[in-house]
């Protein structure tokens, strides 16, 4: 039990473990107490109640695959033949380091380059926990001097491009930790973003990363709509506009331009067809559009649709708006407009020749 009376947690059991292997006391002047507030404290106050996750993330980063429950015992056995109290304690001073590291992942603000601060942001909000072993390992190399704010920036990128391609194709996720774990023990000493572009394109099956064919086929093609990565996606394709005065896409819900629900007016814009037009193209990215007009929009006909969006300031929606008509031609032109951009921010597997 802790001091509130409550079950020690896995960095309960870390943090004892830790400071019984110096020699003093915790009482005042003693080497646990030193050891406690120049390390541990702060671990805990900058990560709060992702300490145990930090944790377990860290010990994770050699490669090993460590549970929830394993933490303990990892950290012990990392641990425990280390011979003098010098040695754990440099070992500590290393993990309140990364921890500082690992608090960017949670608090992206917290990075002080934008670039990198922003892919950090796109990772936390794709909650791709499972890269956080390899992110360590790149952020740990930026913190050493042996990797350049720019390879780090390329790197993080690289690592959205290979979740946010496979998530389109419906590469199942179950391989991921697996695919971390591998890079975070191979990491190298150099060339950091080349060893890893190469070794992300060299994955078959449920370890691919998709190439541009297959990443077109599925943006253009393939159900989208209801899955947790769509949203981002569009909303990084309207950030890729570059407008001057950005729209706080906070509020903005992702909109059906044709309609879930077939209304005679939309069986009539579609024509002879219709359902099969429906059931193919609706949940397709050349369909949806983000918009704060969510409500009002409805199954209202197209020319109503564009009368409400007349004043928008998304401009995923610009090219909607210069439509006369809005049928399946118009969606798959759509969704091959949005695929161009999507193809230049989301950057491929390395091409063999």
């Amino acid at each position: 039990m802790n001091f509130k009376g409550e079950p020690l947690n896995q960095a309960d059991l870390v943090r004892n473990y830790v400071l019984m292997r110096f020699r003093h006391s915790i009482s005042a002047g003693g080497e646990q107490e030193r050891v406690y507030l120049n390390y541990w404290r702060p671990m805990e106050d900058q990560l709060g109640g992702n300490l145990p996750e930090f944790l377990r993330h860290y010990a994770m980063k050699e490669g090993d695959n460590i549970n929830q429950g394993g933490i303990y015992a990892a950290t012990k056995a990392h641990l425990k033949n280390m011979d003098s109290p010098d040695k754990v304690e440099d070992e500590v001073k290393r993990m309140q380091k990364y921890a500082s590291l690992y608090a960017k992942f949670i608090t992206p603000s917290l990075e002080a380059n934008p670039q990198i601060q922003k892919y950090l942001c796109h990772i936390n909000e794709l909650a791709v926990t499972t890269s956080y072993p390899l992110l360590l390992r790149l952020m740990g190399a930026r913190s050493e001097g042996t990797m350049t704010d720019e390879a780090l920036e390329k790197c993080l990128e690289l690592v959205e491009s290979f979740v946010v391609r496979r998530a389109v194709c419906y590469v199942p996720t179950n391989a991921l930790n697996k695919l971390f774990l591998q890079w975070a023990k191979n990491f190298p000493e150099s060339e950091h973003f080349a060893w890893l572009h190469k070794s992300m394109s060299s994955g078959g099956g449920g370890r691919r990363f998709p190439n541009d064919v297959e990443f077109s086929e599925a943006f253009t093609n393939q159900p989208q709509y209801g899955r947790g990565t769509t949203r981002f996606i569009l909303c990084q394709l309207e950030k890729s506009f570059d407008h001057k005065e950005p729209v706080d896409l906070a509020q903005a819900t992702i909109e059906h331009v044709l309609p879930q629900t077939m209304t005679p007016e939309w069986e009539s814009e579609l024509g002879l067809g219709f359902e099969e037009v429906h059931g193919r193209l609706i949940d397709t990215f050349g369909n949806l559009t983000l918009t704060g007009y969510n409500p009002e929009l409805g199954n209202i006909p197209f020319s109503e649709k564009k009368i409400k969006l007349q004043n928008t300031h998304i401009e995923l929606n610009r090219w909607i708006l210069e439509r006369q008509n809005w049928r399946g031609l118009e969606i798959v032109l759509r969704s091959s407009e949005l695929f161009g951009k999507a193809k230049a921010i989301w950057t491929g597997p390395e091409v063999v020749s």
